[in-house]
């Protein structure tokens, strides 16, 4: 795991000391001061020193954020907010503006607004921008804008297969599939019922696609699946039509620009 924060300008702030030791903290034992520290050429002037008479090492024993915990929104590279709060206070000051150009499950702002500094969070992740708005208004944050996220067919089309599928999933309120390979035809799943979802980044859905679903829907023993995509063939209604008909499988034909009509929002 590994982060980093940049400075430009000849301007900047840095505190080699953002947060007490836990070891002096757990002891109570009070730091020592230094006084003329220079390093590459740089005065930094009075710093605290742990107990045992040197800076604060540059591995920080900060636990991960577990499997089970609450604050795991199931992104793979999830940063501890511990790990943040010592980032932010070590390169700013309060009000100071943090900037994080991936802002993933939004423990960046998070933390920032928490230490009083102002934040832009990036991502190209519709879905991310989501959560991250979701996250900062549980702890009070208001006023939200989500600057550039899609809003019209050609913008969706743009979006990486992954980052349509999770927006097409999560504005129905469903729930994506964990993986993003050999998902066996199923992508995600409605809210609360859990039927079997399919999204199409593409036009003129055909036949096939409809029967290799017909399978997927089968298989995790549902009688309803939804495909979701920009336009269907006149060869996917008749399959649909079929499977319902002969085998009594409800495939569900959504396209992209009817989606409002079929699941609105609340």
């Amino acid at each position: 795991m590994q982060s980093f924060s940049i400075t430009k300008g000849k301007e900047w702030y840095f505190n080699p000391d953002p947060v007490r030791d836990e070891y002096a903290e757990s002891t109570k034992e009070r730091f020592s001061h230094y006084i003329g520290n220079v390093r590459n050429g740089h005065d930094f002037g009075e710093q605290s020193l742990n107990p045992k008479g040197k800076h604060p090492d540059d591995v920080w024993q900060i636990k991960i954020v577990a499997p089970s915990a609450r604050a795991r929104l199931g992104y793979p590279t999830q940063k501890p907010e511990a790990l943040l709060e010592r980032i932010i206070k070590a390169s700013s000051k309060k009000n100071a503006i943090i900037l994080d150009p991936f802002v993933g499950g939004g423990t960046t702002p998070a933390v920032a607004h928490q230490l009083n500094r102002r934040w832009i969070g990036i991502d190209v992740s519709p879905t991310a921008c989501r959560r991250t708005k979701e996250r900062l208004e549980k702890i009070g944050v208001k006023n939200l804008r989500i600057i550039g996220a899609p809003k019209t067919i050609k913008e969706l089309q743009k979006l990486s297969d992954w980052a349509f599928q999770n927006w097409v999933v999560e504005r129905i309120s469903g729930t994506p599939s964990p993986k993003k390979s050999d998902d066996k035809g199923v992508d995600g799943y409605t809210f609360m019922t859990r039927e079997p979802i399919q999204v199409k980044q593409s036009e003129g859905v055909g036949r096939n696609v409809v029967d290799n679903f017909q399978t997927a829907v089968r298989r995790k023993q549902k009688t309803t699946g939804f495909i979701f995509a920009f336009s269907f063939a006149k060869g996917a209604y008749e399959e649909a039509s079929r499977a319902k008909q002969e085998d009594g499988i409800n495939i569900r034909l959504i396209r992209i620009d009817e989606m409002d009509k079929e699941f609105p929002i609340a």
